[in-house]
């Protein structure tokens, strides 16, 4: 793949005339120059004949005249701007298939609202399947910084990804827009920074694990729910989420009865929803996404768990647009938490949610929204340092500074974490329309993620 072009960077390799080879300088000689100092050079040959010496210090004069003349009057021509390549990690294979091409949708439509330039710069965007993988995301990373050199990086779904990339990314000052994994350590100070910590170049415009989890354990304290049992994902992220649920239902008095885990990429959910079932407790907080996510709800309709009196509630992915349209009025009932919902009523969602169903005939999700405001984080940066992404301290404080009205409300980085400050609602599936959405029930203002 070529090489990036940074902003006023000389030409590369190749590019000099001969000329310019032969004198072993920087001397360029255009090819409007060119014309006419060959004309220049025709008009000495129609002259009386001379000596050699006499007829060559005439072209050579005439020539030189000639370039001189035109260099001084011609207008001069504004250089292109350098083209802008952007690293997109995010998953096109596995259980988190879908989200990934959710957030390659948003940001090619993106892209394409702005006729594919940035702060005057071309754009050109590198995908890479993270697969699901920390090893293959650290093997991606690194191509994106040493093959492909890409100016910013943006993507990563899963959380033990983002931490398996944290410190590459970090000592080769790479600027990294986090677009949906939520592990908390990524934007915090942690011991020995394990597993992973904050870092001066990576920025969050999705949600920590805290902020999704936490407010929907503290909603269920103050309604007078006494009890609940986990349901999770056996990864990193199902276990912070799990500890960050408890975190909040607990501070409310109430009680967490048990957990149970199933792998990631799970393909049958029947066993472990009777085990569900097997237990008294009726309140079920859960992590799951994508395809773990349909197959969960799918078991717990099968299994008669409704009409049962269990209550489906979760992390708001666990009922998302990408589930719902899989799922569509099997989830109707369940409570989630989350910073956005398709039903949200501000001018920025509807323009939104218009012009991706335009593009795409279909509703967008919670993965479309976090890769939409991480390009307009970068868009607005850029526009902030007239697109120069070679100084870092430069476009880190701009990222610093960006504020914007999003589809999920207000937007702006915490300059301290580099997580998103944002609105968290409480919401319920509902049918509208003849189509299975989350209407909001209630609202937390302004969560920011408590690592500082």
């Amino acid at each position: 793949m070529t090489e990036r072009n940074e902003p006023g960077a000389k030409d590369q390799p190749g590019t000099k005339n001969e000329l310019s080879a032969k004198r072993g300088d920087g001397y360029r000689i255009s090819r409007r120059d060119l014309l006419v100092a060959s004309s220049a050079a025709a008009l000495a040959a129609c002259a009386p004949a001379a000596t050699p010496a006499a007829s060559a210090a005439p072209y050579r004069a005439a020539a030189t005249a000639a370039v001189a003349t035109t260099a001084a009057t011609a207008a001069p021509t504004a250089a292109p701007a350098a083209p802008l390549k952007i690293g997109q990690l995010l998953p096109f294979t596995k259980v988190y298939a879908e989200l990934g091409a959710s957030m390659k949708r948003a940001t090619d439509l993106y892209l394409k609202q702005k006729g594919n330039r940035l702060a005057g710069r071309p754009v050109t965007v590198v995908y890479e399947d993270e697969a699901n993988d920390p090893q293959v995301g650290l093997q991606k990373t690194q191509k994106f910084i040493d093959q492909d050199k890409v100016d910013i990086m943006l993507g990563v779904v899963a959380t033990p990804i983002a931490y398996a990339i944290r410190n590459v990314v970090h000592s080769s000052k790479m600027v990294w827009i986090e677009t949906n994994a939520g592990g908390n350590a990524l934007t915090r100070a942690t011991p020995d920074c394990k597993p992973a910590c904050k870092s001066p170049y990576i920025f969050r415009s999705s949600f920590s694990s805290y902020q999704i989890s936490a407010p929907i354990g503290e909603y269920f304290g103050k309604k007078g729910v006494k009890e609940a049992y986990l349901f999770i994902s056996d990864y990193g992220f199902g276990t912070e989420s799990a500890a960050d649920f408890t975190t909040g239902f607990t501070k409310q008095g109430g009680k967490v009865t048990g957990t149970l885990k199933a792998p990631l990429g799970n393909n049958d959910f029947l066993p472990f929803v009777t085990q569900l079932k097997a237990q008294p407790t009726k309140e079920i907080y859960s992590f799951f996404s994508g395809a773990d996510a349909i197959g969960y709800i799918k078991a717990w309709n099968q299994l008669g768990m409704p009409a049962a009196g269990y209550h489906m509630n979760g992390a708001g992915f666990l009922t998302e647009q990408d589930v719902l349209k899989e799922v569509k009025d099997l989830a109707v009932g369940a409570t989630t938490s989350l910073f956005w919902a398709v039903t949200l009523d501000n001018a920025e969602n509807k323009a939104f949610v218009d012009a991706y169903q335009k593009e795409y005939n279909l509703l967008p999700d919670v993965f479309a929204v976090q890769a939409w405001d991480g390009m307009q984080a970068v868009d607005l940066a850029l526009q902030a340092t007239k697109g120069d992404t070679a100084d870092r301290a430069k476009l880190v404080a701009a990222l610093e500074g960006v504020k914007f009205k999003s589809p999920r409300g207000d937007f702006e980085f915490d300059k301290d974490t580099h997580n998103v400050i944002q609105d968290i609602y409480i919401r319920e599936v509902k049918i509208q329309n003849g189509q299975a959405v989350n209407v909001i029930l209630d609202r937390t203002a302004r969560v920011t993620d408590p690592g500082k």
